[in-house]
């Protein structure tokens, strides 16, 4: 999951418009997106942009940096950006005064939480949120162009959620709630297409505004070592070439059609 996380905001900061700060070291800024407490690659991307932008946080965010490879001077020499974030995280982690210096510019960086939370997914991409509670007063979820959300057991509080899904896309919504001052509602298995606003007490239905229950991406197969049926997500499953079977640990090579 770690390496999934890496590898999405990674990619969305080299997207996004950035300063040169962020452009000279993008497994640095990397690393502090993954602490920044915003669920969503692509929210956490542009927050922690937007916080080297502001001067005061910028001074601390610089000095971090400094202290972090003065520290440990074998992160320099890695090239992997994942074992060079990760190894980032445990010299923070060993060493008091790196954790107390993030622990600051987490805390500014709480003021900088934006009200709105927006998710948008494009030109067959797919995004994922696991296990998040999303504070926001207005939320958007969006995906166009063959593109894929998937939402699974999130929390949204918020006053009103917009969910749209054009142009042979989804929004898949397992175990997420929707939560407001008026009440909740929940969705369970349910794929969403079209145009769809949600507040806590209400699913208001806009244009091809459509709700599927369960999961039309959902794929399945027998391992050929066991014959144990595997069902997965055929979107999860376009970012492998191979899987492994929970019930003899087989790994195998996979083709979907």
């Amino acid at each position: 999951m770690i390496k999934e996380k890496i590898t999405q905001i990674k990619s969305y900061l080299k997207m996004i418009p950035k300063n040169q700060q962020v452009a000279e070291d993008l497994d640095y800024f990397t690393f502090l997106a993954i602490l920044i407490p915003v669920p969503g690659y692509q929210q956490a991307a542009l927050l922690i942009n937007k916080l080297a932008a502001n001067h005061n946080l910028n001074l601390l965010i610089t000095e971090l940096r400094d202290s972090i490879y003065q520290t440990n001077t074998r992160i320099s020499t890695i090239e992997n950006d994942i074992e060079k974030i990760q190894l980032m995280a445990s010299t923070v982690s060993a060493v008091s005064a790196l954790d107390e210096s993030i622990n600051l510019i987490l805390e500014q960086a709480q003021q900088e939480l934006p009200s709105e939370f927006i998710v948008e997914t494009e030109n067959w991409s797919t995004q994922t949120i696991i296990d998040q509670i999303i504070n926001a007063d207005f939320t958007s979820v969006s995906a166009n162009n063959n593109s894929h959300n998937r939402l699974q057991n999130v929390e949204i509080n918020s006053r009103r959620t917009h969910l749209l899904a054009t142009d042979h896309s989804s929004n898949f919504l397992q175990g997420t709630h929707f939560k407001d001052s008026t009440g909740t509602v929940g969705i369970n298995g349910i794929t969403q297409q079209g145009n769809i606003q949600v507040t806590g007490n209400s699913v208001g239905f806009g244009k091809g505004g459509t709700l599927i229950f369960g999961n039309p991406n959902e794929v399945n197969g027998k391992c050929p070592t066991c014959n144990n049926v595997i069902v997965a997500d055929r979107i999860e499953l376009q970012r492998y070439s191979r899987i492994q079977c929970p019930q003899c640990k087989n790994i195998f090579n996979i083709n979907i059609h």
